[in-house]
């Protein structure tokens, strides 16, 4: 399994790097690669090692499949933080060039990766695997028996001796004492029971593969009877993986919803049908055949043609889904998937959307909700000019030559919200109408911004300004000239205007959750199993997808509140953590001594003497029968705290043991912001506490976790890596059929029990 989880690793690798030696550009094998070689990068390519950046040209990376992490990241040449995954100036190996290019030094390649030493992670053996609690619990009964049939052989045997023997000397003699020993032996000893477990194991596999889900081993099928603990990763596993529209906001109060996205294809279009040809300014072929079910509320509301107001409010709209299709850098690419089976190689073409993932929420937007044919609207609206996005200016300008009127340049600007509206000196109202942009006006348009970024969205602002061929190519002259006097100003943005844009709108994006998430997760908390989120965004973002899928749920979170702690430096220089509890102070902790199982920069080891070989022997009998302690008694007569705490990354390594008895009692939590090794360090302090652990993934991030954990599963949409680290793979990538494995799981034990009744009667 080891050999197949290097394999999967490797597939992740690139086979080819451009690199700069002695001054010449050349293309090497990846393996070729050594620490102080110049690799060059550009869009769609992936990292061929770890790396810190030398130059950036609006570069993002995506390191979802390593980190988590959606989002992607702007580069930086500078280091932003000390913690090395989070510093922006640092690439690794595996991670995707979604946008702009750049050059890079090469500091970690194959096993000094932070891929490499996840691989090392995933092949150490845990020797848990190897005996399960099937197998003790059978253990212990075949013991009980062999005890009790023996203590009954003594029985008969001093019965004889003491008093058969003697009053009744020819009723039983020593031959058929002793074969009626061995005939107690035989009929004692539940002979049939391992061929009945497997059979019994063996059809539970069955019926677990024709709901979906496909278990590497027999072994594993048991382990849900015993689950009490489940820790999942949020993205490909609670989410989509995958950024979409979900609503498009403009002036101060309305918004139109988008139902459903491009694989549901499930969507209501609220565009006025006799306006499909003439969005804006008249130039978009969109769409050619309105979506269908428009609900008679919308069709009052939305398709008065005589209503003026409906009218204006769709030029409004329009302008919006005109800069989303013209401002955007998304490009399709064919793509062949070439598959070798049975010596024979199968080649799948397949169009594949490349670029940032915002313009890709974007481009999916106009094409599969609104039928937009982007290729068109691009080649009729000719791109002239445009700024890329950038970690300094946090927007995109483009500018474009309209159809209809060719000597009018329209200038689009998209970007973080707070920015934009900088930009801004007006407003498009809902009637239609352009108006100043006041203090207070900014303020209602900031607020719903921060409310829909508390509330886990992804917010994109958007404005236009409409300028004269001549005009626009007096600012652009203008540029060049002081470009060439060698004067530039920090507000030259490539020559586009500075000031007048006139706002439009906001766009909201969303990972959105898996249809079968919030209702799965309900019923595993009815069968009394905590699930926890782990994963690597942004607390704010974890927090409210939590409360979507109801880890965090009304009656706990909502109601009672979540705790937070704060670790600060007293005069000592020992951490200490204040304990809150909506806003209240709880209660003030210092660390104590780190003990030998924490690891990091704190971390201490101890050198253990080997046991002599009656104890290594005794110690593997006792496993046979018994589960190994935790170092933390579990005390389940205590109930769990009712609130729920949101944890991050960062804060793991000050943790001591108090602090983790008193994080790990909450009834629902979420930890953020965590690196492969934190998720697994958190997976160990639940089985130190004796939690039966089942780890859900699908990135290769999670690989660890899932190779470490009591049970690992991973989802079929997930990384080659996940999938071979995993013991069992949800083939529908439906998160429901989690709740039919533990339904089986149960309903194994109980069964099991039957037959072990059935059995011990006649033995066999």
């Amino acid at each position: 399994k080891s050999i197949k989880i290097i394999a999967s690793f490797s597939k992740l690798s690139p086979t080819t790097a451009t690199v700069r030696r002695d001054g010449v550009e050349q293309q090497i094998p990846t393996n070729e690669l050594v620490p102080g070689d110049i690799i060059l990068i550009q869009m769609g390519d992936v990292l061929p090692a770890d790396c810190r950046f030398l130059t950036c040209e609006g570069l993002k990376m995506n390191s979802a499949e390593l980190t988590g992490e959606t989002k992607p990241i702007t580069v930086t040449v500078h280091c932003t933080s000390q913690i090395l995954m989070e510093s922006t100036n640092i690439g690794f190996y595996s991670s995707f060039v979604e946008q702009g290019m750049g050059e890079a030094i090469v500091i970690a390649t194959g096993d000094n990766t932070i891929l490499g030493k996840m691989s090392g992670t995933t092949t150490k053996d845990n020797s848990s695997d190897e005996i399960t609690n099937l197998h003790r619990e059978v253990n212990r009964f075949v013991l009980f028996v062999l005890v009790a049939d023996i203590i009954s052989i003594i029985i008969l045997w001093i019965t004889w001796l003491g008093w058969l023997n003697h009053s009744h000397p020819t009723f039983i003699t020593l031959t058929g004492n002793i074969l009626n020993s061995i005939g107690m032996i035989v009929s004692f000893l539940p002979v049939g029971l391992p061929s009945a477990i497997t059979l019994v194991l063996v059809i539970v596999a069955k019926r677990m593969s024709q709901q979906r889900i496909l278990g590497k081993s027999l072994q594993i099928v048991e382990s849900f009877n015993s689950v009490s603990v489940i820790t999942t990763d949020k993205t490909g596993t609670l989410t989509k993986n995958k950024l979409v529209v979900s609503e498009i906001f403009w002036d101060t109060d309305n918004e139109y919803k988008i139902i459903g996205d491009e694989e549901d294809r499930s969507y209501t279009n609220m565009i006025i049908p006799h306006k499909i040809r003439r969005l804006s300014v008249g130039s978009l072929h969109i769409p050619r055949h309105p979506t269908a079910k428009i609900s008679p509320a919308v069709e009052r509301s939305s398709v008065a043609l005589n209503n003026q107001e409906n009218r204006s409010r769709a030029e409004v709209f329009d302008d919006l889904i005109l800069g989303a299709a013209l401002c955007n850098n998304a490009k399709t690419r064919l793509v062949k998937d070439i598959q070798h089976k049975h010596n024979i190689i199968k080649i799948n073409p397949e169009i594949h959307v490349i670029g940032d993932s915002v313009d890709i929420a974007l481009y999916n937007l106009c094409v599969y909700e609104f039928r937009m044919e982007i290729d068109e609207i691009c080649c009729l609206n000719p791109r002239l000019r445009s700024l890329p996005f950038n970690s300094e200016n946090k927007f995109m300008i483009t500018a474009n030559r309209l159809e209809s009127k060719r000597d009018t340049i329209l200038m689009t600007m998209k970007g973080a919200p707070e920015v934009i509206i900088q930009y801004c000196s007006a407003y498009k109202s809902n009637d239609g109408q352009i108006l100043p942009l006041t203090i207070e006006i900014k303020q209602k348009l900031l607020h719903r911004q921060e409310i829909l970024s508390k509330n886990g969205y992804r917010v994109i602002a958007m404005s236009q300004q409409k300028l004269t061929k001549m005009r626009y190519d007096q600012l652009i002259q203008r540029y060049e000239q002081r470009q060439r006097s060698g004067i530039i100003f920090n507000q030259d943005l490539n020559g586009f205007s500075t000031e007048n844009y006139c706002f439009l709108g906001f766009f909201s994006l969303f990972d959105s959750p898996r249809f079968d998430v919030p209702h799965s997760i309900l019923k595993i908390r009815q069968a009394h199993i905590r699930i926890a989120m782990i994963t690597g965004d942004h607390p704010t973002t974890a927090t409210a997808v939590a409360q979507q899928v109801n880890i965090f749920s009304d009656e706990i979170s909502k109601r009672n509140g979540i705790d937070t702690f704060q670790i600060e430096e007293n005069d000592n220089n020992h951490s200490v953590f204040r304990l809150y509890r909506n806003e209240t102070l709880l209660q003030e902790h210092t660390r104590g001594i780190i003990t030998p199982f924490h690891f990091g920069s704190n971390a201490t080891t101890t050198i253990e003497k080997q046991p002599s070989w009656y104890k290594r022997w005794y110690s593997l009998c006792k496993a046979q029968f018994s589960e190994p302690k935790p170092i933390f008694y579990k005390e389940k007569e205590k109930e769990k705290i009712p609130y729920a705490l949101v944890m991050t990354g960062s804060q793991i390594g000050y943790m001591d043991d108090f602090m983790w008895n008193w994080v790990l009692s909450h009834q629902e939590l979420v930890f953020a912001r965590t690196s492969p090794e934190q998720k697994l360090h958190i997976i160990m302090e639940f089985q130190r506490r004796g939690e039966t652990v089942a780890a859900i993934g699908d990135g290769t991030n999670d690989a660890p976790s899932l190779k470490y954990a009591d049970l690992g599963i991973a989802v079929q949409s997930g990384t080659n890596v996940s999938k071979e680290a995993s013991d069992m793979i949800l083939l529908d990538n439906n998160f429901s059929s989690l709740i039919s494995a533990i339904e089986t799981g149960r309903l194994l034990a109980d069964n099991l029990k039957k037959v072990v009744i059935y059995l011990l009667p006649a033995g066999t």
